[in-house]
């Protein structure tokens, strides 16, 4: 499996892609999160070649339904960080 950082880049060439807008990418101590606003209308191939391609690079996906729109969210896990005399 690719690593964090390359199925992160993945993912944000894929959104960058489909919505014709940089996502918005956080990290934290065990994910990686990117976010995008959903435009208004989107083309029902887009549609499906983008919840293909999330299936198959994300660890979590979904969306948050708002008043105002709709944001799509993908996390990837981030390999655990160990500390050498920490447990």
């Amino acid at each position: 499996m690719d690593s964090p950082k390359n199925r992160t880049s993945q993912l944000e060439a894929l959104i960058q892609h489909a919505f014709a807008a940089p996502p918005h990418t956080q990290t934290f101590a065990t994910l990686i999160r990117v976010t995008a606003p959903v435009p208004d209308e989107l083309d029902e191939d887009v549609r499906r070649a983008l919840l293909a391609a999330l299936q198959a690079t994300a660890d979590r996906f979904g969306h948050i339904a708002a008043p105002d729109g709709s944001t799509l969210w993908a996390e990837v896990d981030r390999a655990p960080v160990t500390r050498k005399g920490h447990s």
